[in-house]
């Protein structure tokens, strides 16, 4: 009789709420019943929400949702591809096709990056920490929050925001943040 209440115990302590974050693992994962779905055929460039920027990080660079996801793409696919192939299953792969080459890379989730899924949202942050131990140390501090929001229609709205910080062994500078908007209209 015990073993079977811990068995029940246990079993019902494995479950999370809508909204919590998943549980750590050696990398999260967007597998988990919670999250949606966002496999399909999107465009590549996406439409700038009204009172948003229309580019990623700096005027050259379009809202690709590539660059949204801080996923790497060639410049000629930047170029000349229309759209993408979003691959869902523990992780998102991004798909581009352009003159007759395929290039596919994923999301780099660390285990000490946090995804939480809702029903239609799976947001996703992650810290980075670059720089170098030199006589002065000086690093860059970069905290990334992305939400990815299925909406009724299937299109796939982006929010990403970045919160940069560079430290020294004196001071802490920080710089304003950024913040992004787009809406990729889904094409299949």
């Amino acid at each position: 009789m015990i073993l079977a209440l811990s068995g029940v115990i246990g079993l019902t302590g494995c479950q999370t709420p809508p909204g919590t974050p998943l549980p750590p693992a050696l990398k999260p994962s967007l597998a988990w019943p919670d999250c949606p779905k966002l496999s399909g055929m999107y465009e590549l460039q996406g439409e700038a929400l009204p009172g948003t920027v229309g580019f990623y990080r700096n005027r050259e660079n379009k809202l690709t949702l590539n660059a949204m996801l801080g996923v790497p793409v060639p410049a000629e696919a930047a170029r000349e591809a229309v759209r993408v192939e979003l691959v869902h299953d523990d992780t998102l792969e991004l798909v581009n096709r352009y003159d007759g080459a395929i290039t596919a890379h994923q999301l780099d989730l660390q285990p000490e990056d946090r995804v939480t899924c809702r029903q239609n949202q799976i947001v996703i942050h992650r810290t980075r920490d670059e720089g170098g131990m030199a006589e002065e140390p000086l690093r860059n501090i970069s905290e990334y929050a992305q939400e990815l929001t299925v909406e009724g229609d299937g299109s796939l709205l982006v929010k990403t925001r970045i919160i940069n910080q560079s430290k020294s062994a004196f001071f802490s500078t920080p710089i304003p943040p950024e913040e992004y908007v787009a809406r990729f209209r889904r094409l299949d």
